[in-house]
């Protein structure tokens, strides 16, 4: 080998250790860097008419599996649309109470059953009229917040899709102008691996609203489709849209009705704004926690509170067409009445206390026990009007267009089967949270272990390249010796 071949071999070395140390001290510094896949440079072998030239510096790439990758973004679709149902349960389990336990609806119910025992035995006790009385305002309360936390729950799932959709919208812009910026920049030579993490974050950002498939384009771009097929951005970005409601979401309002905005997508000039079906478990922008937002405002929630509403409806009932005419007032309400509408939907955001004989609305406790149209008090130990409030309440009625229960029950009863019912549906998605959370994070461990940064052995290989660097150092002052024994001749 001849004193140049010699030297350019080493100064090659050199030149491709120094590049493999700027790499691995790029991975190590940003190894906590949230997004940043670790970066390998490649080397390569050169030679000329046989004989060893060298090495060669290749390309250096980000580490990547498009199927980890992929799973992952899944997993996280699912466990953000499983998080929001289940948080949805939970805080209307929370407003229902766990049956039999104190302040529960079930609770609630049978305590008005209790306290109108005690009025029969003690008919004449102001005391435990009023008592009574408390007790059917409890239950109503009851009834009321577990409406209002509905309504809330609707009205905040409404304003999260709409922030749900500007961000998708705002992330698919993002991503595609670094489509451009990296297809201009890659046939310049500039290293675009920077931008490429970026680009993944803000694919990361979509997918846990909506699953998606990011898919390879020439030139470093990529596509967005939904998991179920649907187009996001490919050359072009087909936005979303939604009008969120101006108010709070109440009973009343439904997409039926058009009192609530659905999904939409621009699908360009020729079709335009297409109204896209979401909150089925089909649709395609279903998966994510964007889905889960319209099946919680849409159908979760309503369905929660249809069962609720049937409850208030049986408990009017039970008050109104199995008391005496004498024990109703003059409009021939019972001790529930609906104060601000009719029919059965909302009926438990609507249902009060008979005014009649609530002190606090003008009325009188003491007309629980002699009527609720009585002018005058009756004879303080006549307990027959509360007795029948009571079988009122313990009496058997089927369960007209209740979900939760078909067998006839009491009034408490029903409240109870209500809250079984929903507790196990609210079980059921704590189960499958715990299941889908061990899915991602094992899935996010996987694809982190493959395109991440271990900094014990980058730390390990930079040793291997200070050898190399070494030595390659040693070979070019060994030529300059000898260079030096030459002159010297």
């Amino acid at each position: 080998m001849s004193i140049s071949s010699a030297f350019n071999n080493a100064a090659s070395g050199l030149r491709a250790t120094s590049r493999l140390a700027s790499t691995i001290s790029n991975n190590v510094s940003n190894a906590l860097t949230a997004g940043y896949a670790k970066r390998t440079t490649s080397l390569g072998s050169s030679s000329a008419g046989g004989v060893g030239t060298g090495v060669t510096i290749g390309a250096t790439t980000r580490a990547e599996s498009i199927y980890l990758t992929t799973e992952r973004r899944l997993a996280d679709a699912t466990l953000a649309s499983t998080t929001a149902q289940s948080d949805a349960y939970d805080r209307l389990m929370t407003a229902m109470g766990e049956a039999g336990v104190d302040g529960s609806l079930s609770a609630n119910a049978t305590a008005l059953e209790t306290a109108l025992m005690a009025a029969v035995a003690s008919p004449q006790s102001t005391t435990i009229l009023t008592q009574a009385m408390d007790s059917a305002r409890n239950l109503v309360a009851s009834l009321n917040a577990i409406a209002n936390e509905a309504s809330t729950l609707r009205t905040e799932a409404d304003t999260a899709i709409a922030r749900q959709v500007s961000k998708v919208n705002e992330n698919l812009r993002r991503i595609d102008d670094l489509n451009s910026r990296i297809q201009n920049l890659d046939l310049q030579g500039v290293d675009t691996l920077s931008l490429k993490d970026e680009r993944g974050l803000l694919i990361d950002g979509i997918s846990s609203i909506i699953p998606v498939r990011a898919v390879n384009r020439s030139g470093g771009q990529v596509a967005i489709y939904t998991q179920n097929g649907a187009a996001l951005l490919d050359g072009t970005v087909w936005e979303l849209s939604f009008d969120a409601a101006p108010t709070t979401v109440t009973y009343d309002l439904t997409v039926g009705n058009g009192a609530l905005g659905g999904l939409r997508q621009d699908q360009g000039a020729f079709s335009g704004l297409v109204d896209i079906t979401t909150g089925t478990g089909t649709g395609a922008m279903d998966g994510g926690s964007l889905s889960a937002l319209f099946q919680i405002r849409d159908r979760l929630v309503p369905e929660f509170t249809a069962e609720v509403d049937g409850f208030a409806n049986d408990l009017i009932g039970r008050f109104r067409d199995l008391m005496p005419a004498a024990a109703l007032d003059g409009a021939g309400n019972g001790l529930f009445v609906d104060a601000t509408g009719s029919g059965t939907t909302g009926l438990s955001s609507r249902i009060a206390v008979n005014a009649a004989a609530d002190p606090d609305q003008g009325g009188y406790v003491w007309r629980l026990r002699d009527g609720l149209s009585a002018v005058t008090e009756g004879t303080a130990g006549n307990a027959s009007v509360l007795q029948t409030m009571t079988d009122a309440m313990a009496q058997s009625r089927q369960p007209t267009g209740l979900i939760s229960q078909s067998a006839r029950a009491n009034s408490a009863t029903m409240a109870s089967e209500i809250s079984a019912f929903f507790a196990g549906k609210a079980a059921r998605s704590d189960d499958d949270l715990a299941f889908i959370t061990a899915r991602q994070a094992t899935l996010s461990e996987q694809e982190l272990n493959f395109t991440g940064v271990d900094s014990d052995s980058e730390l390990e290989y930079l040793t291997m390249v200070e050898q190399a660097y070494a030595a390659n150092a040693k070979v070019l002052t060994t030529i300059d010796n000898l260079m030096q024994l030459l002159l010297e001749m």
